[in-house]
């Protein structure tokens, strides 16, 4: 993100991440923990080609804002507001100070409507998509992805989601982060 999309006079932005106790223990213990791709396809199973589309163009696009370093495979999420940031059983919600050069920042409600496979854009051009896929005998928008009968439908849907990198940022409630990689040096605390 640009200087101008963050309004803070600090080096750092404050964010709360929710990992596994396992992460958190090879950041005590490592200093850094780097996402491996096959912990997202085992966490996920059925639905892991969804979170495999998703998560592959933002890492095609983050990389053009931050450069990935090779042991990182995948991104790791943060929020702004820890009420997103719930840990579940066996997991901690850390408290982190992230360099603004280390963090990629964006609306979590756009990365979900990523996730789910929607076409993102202002509603005048989700209507008219909604219009041009109706026309083609689309029933589910969801099968646009998940079949290969729809190819030009798919690239129109992906292109949209460039909006994740290029809309303004949202007020802080709804920030969403990504880092290539997480370091001991940015934990200030468990939450």
């Amino acid at each position: 993100m640009t200087e101008n999309n963050i309004s803070s006079a600090s080096d750092t932005i404050t964010m709360y991440c929710t990992q596994p106790d396992l992460v958190w223990d090879i950041v005590d213990k490592d200093g850094v923990n780097y996402v491996k791709q096959a912990y997202i396809t085992k966490k996920y199973q059925d639905t892991a080609w969804i979170f495999d589309t998703a998560y592959k163009f933002f890492r095609q696009e983050a990389v053009n804002i931050i450069p990935k370093p090779q042991e990182a495979e995948s991104p790791i999420w943060m929020y702004r507001d820890k009420k997103w940031a719930v840990p579940n059983a066996g997991c901690r919600r850390m408290h982190l100070e992230i360099p603004k050069d280390e963090l990629i920042l964006f609306d979590r409600r756009t990365w979900n409507k990523i996730l789910n496979m929607e076409y993102v854009g202002t509603d005048e051009e989700i209507a008219a998509f909604e219009q041009e896929y109706k026309r083609q005998g689309v029933r589910d928008p969801l099968d646009i992805m998940k079949s290969s009968f729809y190819p030009f439908l798919a690239q129109k849907i992906k292109k949209s989601w460039q909006h994740l990198f290029t809309d303004p940022l949202p007020e802080e409630t709804y920030w969403q982060g990504a880092v290539w990689y997480l370091k001991k040096d940015w934990v200030v605390g468990e939450e």
